[in-house]
């Protein structure tokens, strides 16, 4: 089973889309809210990465809102 890692922030309304997507399809996922966390900004700052929502699946990550590639990189 991968590790699924999602990068949010309050009030997000996409990060919310990838809670349901993830969500419906039954799969566990850690949330991360830079909100609530700045310094989880940084993790994805040295990554490259200056937005939300991002989801790591393993070593893969999609950066934006992109559900098609999302659902590629997720387990089945």
């Amino acid at each position: 089973m991968s590790n699924v890692v999602l990068y949010s922030a309050t009030g997000c309304p996409l990060c919310a889309k990838y809670k349901t997507l993830l969500s419906d399809r039954g799969i566990k996922y850690q949330e991360k809210n830079t909100t609530e966390q700045p310094a989880l900004l940084d993790e994805l700052i040295k990554k490259g990465i200056r937005m939300v929502p991002t989801v790591f699946v393993g070593d893969k990550y999609v950066a934006g809102f992109r559900p098609t590639s999302l659902l590629e990189i997720l387990p089945s």
